[in-house]
């Protein structure tokens, strides 16, 4: 085919057209000049959260590596101050126990249930009947306050379940709870497939969320006086009318750093990794943090105490522990509680059914966790009527 000179001419200008149509649509598609945004920095800047925004803290050192993911979140400025891909999102394990928790203040505050209410916990217990070891089935009853304590202190699933149980009606309902609330709060990248954290047999159908998102869960959380009132505890008592059990509380820094670190909860998984939502107040001046998919506890609290220690003293106020005043002995002690006394410690006589989170109350100043350092007792073991416990005594 031979072209003729008006007809290169017309394929030229429409080869030119056609050049200069696919400058504009890619100039369109990046913004169209210097001072306007790429589309992806559009879509970046929509992602934001209104809810608080990010300032990262360079005073925060932190070894990074010893998480997978998290943040670090001061609740006065509403400014996030250290993350880790904290839009990622990992599987969480009993942090799922969280959104359980939350469920369960709000449909008491709505009246929907009690926290009088006897809930029915199914168990296996092992029984020795002519010699041979059984697995038998057995029924317990516990009021929910009991179980709710079972499940935030202690992580206890079978509570989890069963507050799950009560309240939805069956698990599966719950569960569908959980995940509308979890939308109904903005967590766009959280799924929960049970209300325990445990593993599913497969990995895609883990409980999964980002920590952006359990910033979201904790927030609201934090507006429940109840729910602080039960992770503040190092210790707790649950009784289920034949027992009572001393619950310790599997947040360490609770424990180790009283009336500063109040909450929230622990979790793992082989696959989700040891992980923490924890809070902390000093000076009225309250932070959030988030730790997933680290090694071991010990590292994951050291690492949170760090972003705790680090931030408080980038604005002025002691790290955790450095302002605790704690009491080393008892100034006061009850009526004939003990059977003699002598420089530096009063004998308590334990009786029947009595705890150690119960002997604590009795004296002023002294905390379970004393009482089981001087007594050199395990949590779990339980106490003997009529033996005679150590209580460090200042005349």
């Amino acid at each position: 085919m031979k072209l003729t000179l008006s007809n290169l001419h017309k394929t030229t200008l429409f080869a030119a057209t056609l050049l200069c149509a696919s400058s504009f649509i890619a100039l369109a598609n990046t913004g169209g000049c210097d001072g306007c945004p790429a589309a992806n920095e559009t879509e970046k800047t929509a992602n934001v959260n209104p809810l608080y925004t990010l300032d990262m803290d360079t005073n925060i050192i932190l070894n990074e590596r010893l998480v997978r993911g998290g943040l670090l979140f001061d609740m006065e400025q509403k400014k996030v101050v250290w993350e880790k891909n904290m839009n990622v999102a990992f599987p969480i394990a009993s942090l799922t126990k969280m959104m359980v928790a939350l469920l369960t203040v709000e449909d008491i505050r709505a009246s929907k249930i009690s926290w009088t209410d006897q809930v029915t916990v199914k168990k296996l217990q092992i029984a020795y009947q002519r010699g041979r070891r059984k697995v038998v089935p057995v029924d317990e009853v516990y009021s929910l306050e009991g179980l709710f304590k079972a499940a935030m202190i202690a992580s206890d699933n079978a509570a989890s379940e069963a507050i799950a149980t009560h309240i939805g009606g069956s698990v599966p309902a719950f569960v569908e709870r959980m995940n509308n609330r979890a939308q109904e709060l903005g967590m766009t990248s959280t799924r929960f497939s049970n209300p325990t954290g445990l593993p599913a047999y497969r990995s895609v159908n883990d409980n999964k969320s980002t920590s952006a998102d359990l910033l979201l869960l904790s927030l609201e959380m934090m507006k429940y006086d109840e729910i602080i009132g039960t992770t503040s505890q190092g210790y707790a008592d649950v009784d289920n009318g034949h027992t009572t059990s001393t619950l310790r509380n599997h947040n360490r820094l609770v424990i180790d750093f009283e009336d500063e670190v109040d909450g929230l909860k622990t979790g793992y998984t082989r696959r989700a990794g040891f992980c923490l939502v924890a809070t902390a107040r000093k000076c009225n001046h309250r932070l959030i943090a988030v730790a997933l998919g680290s090694n071991s506890p010990t590292l994951r609290n050291d690492f949170v105490k760090k972003m705790f220690d680090g931030y408080y003293s980038s604005i002025g106020l002691e790290k955790l522990g450095n302002n605790q005043q704690t009491v080393q002995a008892a100034s006061l002690s009850p009526d004939a509680s003990y059977l003699t006394k002598t420089k530096n410690y009063l004998y308590h006589v334990v009786k029947r059914g009595e705890t150690l989170v119960e002997i604590a109350q009795l004296y002023p100043g002294i905390t379970v966790k004393q009482l089981l350092s001087v007594n050199r007792l395990n949590y779990k073991r339980m106490l003997r009527a009529g033996a005679k416990l150590r209580i460090p005594y200042k005349a």
